[in-house]
């Protein structure tokens, strides 16, 4: 029975970091934002074809992370991980506060939606590092609960990126001029989260380190 209600615990855990840390990395103004947004004024359910775009990179990193990422991870490479993460999630809130408001009048030219989430992914220079610290750490507490987890870790991650960038589509198809008053308001809550997720992986790579 506490064995079930600490799984339970866990894996509610595991939600909570993952719904929170993921729904900060796709609220950060990018090109995946300013795509939803352009795309989204001629179609606005673009954002969700985008998601798709962006799942069919994404997806794959994870299940490879998940499957073969346990054969190469010990206890000291895990602490390397957690402190790379939290680094590198402080790194994002910096750059968060310091960037300046995103060129949402871009347009994605004639590339279809679909495409275009898979090509903005790849062309982000961050998305890579991204899965290798920070998506590396919650793929490795998603295997502590086995298939279960990888499922809930891709569902919960994967529901942030078509709710938030559906949202901006249709947002953006009905009243594009209110993104450019609340760009600073989505930097600093994105920056926020960084910043508190970022001090937990410090804290538990160091946590490891020192025990």
């Amino acid at each position: 029975m506490e064995e079930n209600t600490a799984m339970q615990t866990g894996l509610l855990e595991l939600i909570a970091v993952v719904f929170f840390i993921s729904l900060s990395g796709v609220m950060a103004p990018g090109p995946l934002f300013a795509a939803a947004v352009s795309e989204g004024r001629t179609n606005r359910y673009s954002g969700f074809l985008i998601s798709s775009g962006h799942a069919i990179v994404e997806i794959p990193i994870i299940l490879i992370l998940f499957f073969f990422g346990g054969l190469v991870v010990f206890k000291d490479l895990k602490t390397v991980i957690s402190l790379v993460g939290g680094s590198f999630l402080i790194f994002m809130a910096y750059k968060e506060i310091k960037s300046k408001k995103t060129e949402v009048g871009v347009s994605s030219t004639s590339i279809r939606a679909l495409i275009t989430g898979s090509a903005m992914s790849l062309a982000n220079p961050y998305f890579l590092m991204w899965w290798m610290s920070v998506g590396f750490v919650l793929t490795l507490k998603a295997s502590a609960f086995g298939m279960l987890g990888l499922v809930v870790f891709i569902v919960v991650h994967e529901a942030c990126d078509f709710g938030w960038l559906g949202f901006v589509s249709y947002t953006s198809n009905r009243a594009s001029e209110m993104w450019n008053k609340s760009q600073k308001i989505l930097s600093l809550m994105s920056a926020a989260i960084f910043t508190v997720f970022g001090i937990y992986f410090l804290y538990s790579g160091l946590e490891e380190l020192i025990l």
